[in-house]
């Protein structure tokens, strides 16, 4: 079978390592066309840069000539239509769990007509978190087992769904160190409550130039490893969206249901009642390739509620900006700018440059409503020849009032949550990381980040003393001060240094150990400890 009719549509989810692989390729100038300011890519287009790889194969270093032999493995059926190095637990032949082949449950293909792939999911994990500030020592435990599938028709529709059952044994409190947990709605929904379940999936289509997808999936949209737009810090949601890609140029598109503010209410029939306003946001991005090496682009933000779904947003040709005039102010629109230049091997630099609000005559006055986010990095890996080590710096810096707006439901946030990284607004962070590859089966990382925060001065009875800008679910209000200074109000100052072990000894099976120390100083209080992670991941 020819490899150049195989079309794998379903996505690569956006924690696959092979996103860092593709970046180090991307910075050794081995790839070319690579952005990663929006993931996830399809299996079909992951396959397409590791062809370009493999062609380039003598100018790796050892330890990623390995990695790539796995990849090869991994993404064997999308590289040339061969199951050759898969097996199955429900299928002919030998099955071996501790094999490098790739694992299935069960895995069915019929060339250019159809193809099935099933995998049974399990995860152990145990939290230790030694808080040191009130010298207390708490753990937990959890556990969770689930299923996923995913598959082709005629070349062209995808499809994708992920699902799983967790519990949680030992302190609650502690479990809810993990970000995914902490908008679990079943975790959540009862005091003492256990038990937790996720679950993801969509339908694409995929038409070469053009691609469609309908459904959920965990999606990021920035550069660097703290996205500055769309991040891991809230709940995924529900979108429709497409991807014209030709050449030089890129145009990104989705519309999606976002969850607004909630409500308590008591009936005395039916009992307590949640009330879940809807709310939803669009984008649209366009991408040039400027050279090979040069990618610029530009793009928008709206958010909006209090009514259905609003026809001149679901409009991918429009300027948002403009239409929210039209729509009598109502909403919430933001610009955006990103660049991005590898010219120099072993050397990436970034940037997003994002405008929440502005009035020209204004700048430069102080005044509250000029609300910008700057993000720039640098990703090294100048030292590709002599170690297998990376260096990234970044620097994020949000405004006052940034991503707030004067209705709740417009802000940028989904369930309470900023869609973007964990800062507030009035916020700036530093961050610094190294990875070093010791085999293509262990990996250590270290960051080191530290962050500012100006937060809004309070009042003894809890309410906001004064608004510097500095809450994401709070905007400016009709008697508040005109003009705000960067960090002004109370100082926070918050700094994490981690490391982190990966270890993967057999394909699907893999060990994550991450220890992080965190010191924080804040408005309400002092925060001092070591948070342990320890995962244990099989895919079968």
């Amino acid at each position: 079978m020819s490899a150049g009719i195989i079309a794998q549509t379903e996505y690569v989810p956006s924690t696959n390592p092979v996103y860092d692989f593709l970046e180090r390729m991307e910075s050794q100038l081995i790839i070319e066309d690579y952005n990663s300011f929006e993931i996830p890519k399809t299996r079909k287009e992951v396959a397409g840069y590791i062809k370009q790889i493999i062609k380039n194969e003598n100018k790796l270093d050892e330890v990623d000539k390995k990695i790539l032999k796995d990849l090869e493995i991994e993404f064997e059926y999308d590289l040339n239509g061969t199951l050759d190095n898969s097996q199955s637990i429900l299928g002919k032949g030998e099955y071996d769990i501790f094999s490098q082949k790739q694992k299935y449950l069960y895995f069915y293909n019929e060339p250019q007509k159809f193809n099935l792939f099933i995998n049974l999911l399990g995860e152990g994990e145990v939290i230790f978190n030694n808080d040191i500030q009130n010298k207390k020592n708490l753990s937990t435990s959890l556990g969770y087992i689930g299923g996923e599938l995913r598959g082709t028709i005629l070349n062209k529709i995808g499809f994708y769904l992920n699902g799983f059952n967790g519990n949680v044994f030992g302190n609650r409190e502690t479990a809810l160190l993990r970000n995914d947990l902490k908008y679990n709605f079943k975790l959540n929904e009862k005091p003492g409550q256990a038990f937790f379940d996720e679950t993801e999936g969509y339908m694409t289509a995929d038409f070469d130039i053009i691609k469609f997808k309908l459904g959920q999936d965990r999606m990021n949209i920035g550069y660097g490893p703290i996205k500055a737009l769309i991040d891991n810090n809230s709940p995924e949601f529900d979108y429709i969206g497409f991807n014209i890609s030709y050449k030089f140029f890129n145009f990104s598109y989705f519309h999606g249901k976002l969850l607004g503010n909630t409500t308590f209410s008591f009936d005395s029939t039916a009992g307590e009642q949640t009330t879940v306003e809807e709310k939803y946001i669009g984008y649209h991005h366009i991408g040039f390739n400027i050279s090979k090496d040069v990618n610029f682009g530009i793009g928008e933000f709206i958010i909006y509620g209090d009514r259905s779904i609003d026809l001149s947003y679901l409009n991918p040709f429009s300027f948002y900006k403009s239409i929210e005039h039209q729509n009598r102010d109502r909403d919430n629109s933001m610009l955006f700018f990103d660049f991005k230049n590898n010219s120099i091997r072993g050397l990436k630099l970034y940037f997003t440059y994002l405008i929440d609000d502005i009035t020209i005559n204004k700048l430069g006055t102080g005044w509250w409503g000029n609300q910008f986010l700057f993000n720039a990095g640098l990703y090294s890996t100048n030292l590709y020849k002599i170690l297998p080590l990376d260096f990234r710096f970044e620097y994020l810096r949000i405004d006052p009032y940034v991503f707030t707006h004067r209705f709740l439901r417009n802000n940028f946030t989904n369930f309470g949550y900023n869609l973007g990284s964990f800062l507030q607004p009035n916020s700036e962070l530093f961050y610094v990381q190294l990875n070093y590859r010791f085999t293509n089966r262990l990996n250590v990382s270290g960051d080191f980040s530290y962050s500012k925060h100006g937060a809004n001065p309070l009042a003894p009875d809890g309410t906001v003393k004064r608004n510097v800008g500095g809450d994401i679910a709070l905007g400016h209000r009709l008697y508040d001060s005109e003009m705000v200074s960067f960090l002004d109000g109370y100082l926070e100052h918050s700094s994490m240094a981690s490391i982190t072990f990966k270890f993967e000894p057999f394909n699907e099976i893999n060990f994550n150990l991450n220890i992080r120390y965190i010191h924080q100083s804040l408005r309400e209080k002092i925060n001092k400890g070591m948070e342990t992670f320890f995962t244990i991941s099989a895919k079968l």
